[in-house]
């Protein structure tokens, strides 16, 4: 099966959300035609008005019908849906399953969103992409299984698509700070251990590595996405003190008692008290020099944390 002419310039996304969205941006502003799959004719309705062309149709149903136009490029950024109705399996093995089962012909390369959580706990060492995944949540043993079940149809299927991996550390940026700085200003004790690494990575930046996994001919079929300059929880929510005038964090009774910022990029950051070992998380890091030729903006989470605030619509 090979992809027709008139697909050579199209993409498709399986989850328009958060990220999803700015990839469709950007695309877009290269003159490329994206196809966004939505089940809410609502959203639908706002996909049109944006540019985007809809797949109406739910992924998480046994009675999902619907046709794929031909894509070079399909990728999958699904986020988990709360509604009770609906678990892990259903949109995250099934609905990928049937959505791979209503391609009629092959993409060029298929990019799968997945997490860095299918690693489990290092006990705060270094894990790169050749870790092997061991996953001690539900979520991660359910990304893992996702990742092996789209190699293996695609094996069998699609054996000229190239399948890579994006293993996402957290997502952070514009509008998705503003539950953790009323937190801060609400001297709420922050839960989990401010020792722990925290691994991020900016919207924009995570947007530029799938544009590089889209047409770089040398792109690895397995990339973690993550910042190279790793913050502890205590250091993070610090700088986001700082840069919001909010009081320091509070970790269990851990508090922050030298505020060093000055709102300045880059300033020394507090430290927290020393690490214990065995608590049992792990800082992120990729065996590939990637962030330069994606072109990351936003390397130094400080940087980062400093535009999200400046571009959030903050109450």
């Amino acid at each position: 099966m090979t992809v027709p002419p008139e697909a050579s310039e199209s993409r498709l996304i399986a989850g328009c959300g958060y990220l999803g969205q700015r990839v469709a941006r950007s695309w877009q502003s290269q003159g490329l035609a994206v196809h966004a799959i939505t089940r809410s004719s609502e959203r639908a309705a706002e996909f049109r008005a944006n540019g985007l062309t809809p797949v109406i149709g739910d992924l998480s149903s046994d009675n999902w019908s619907t046709p794929l136009p031909a894509s070079r490029i399909v990728l999958w950024s699904v986020g988990f849906d709360r509604s009770p109705e609906i678990n892990r399996e259903q949109i995250w093995l099934d609905g990928l399953r049937r959505l791979l089962d209503s391609l009629t012909t092959a993409p060029d390369r298929f990019l799968y969103v997945s997490s860095t959580g299918v690693y489990g706990d290092h006990d705060g060492d270094d894990v790169s992409e050749l870790a092997v995944a061991d996953p001690a949540t539900e979520s991660g043993q359910c990304c893992l299984q996702a990742e092996q079940l789209l190699r293996e149809i695609c094996r069998e299927r699609f054996p000229a698509t190239k399948v890579i991996v994006l293993r996402m550390a957290g997502i952070y940026g514009p509008d998705r700070l503003l539950r953790r700085i009323n937190d801060l200003r609400n001297g709420v004790v922050l839960t989990g251990d401010g020792q722990s690494w925290l691994n991020l990575i900016h919207v924009d930046d995570a947007v530029r590595m799938i544009n590089l996994a889209s047409h770089d001919p040398e792109f690895p079929d397995l990339v973690n996405v993550v910042n190279t300059q790793t913050l502890t929880r205590f250091q993070y929510y610090s700088a986001l003190a700082e840069f919001t005038n909010c009081p320091p964090p509070d970790f269990a009774g851990e508090t922050c008692s030298e505020r060093t910022l000055s709102g300045k990029e880059g300033a020394p950051l507090p430290m927290p008290p020393t690490r214990r070992s065995g608590n049992g998380n792990k800082r992120i890091v990729s065996a590939y020099a990637l962030n330069e030729r994606a072109g990351f903006q936003f390397d130094d989470i400080r940087r980062g944390l400093a535009a999200a605030i400046d571009s959030s619509a903050l109450e």
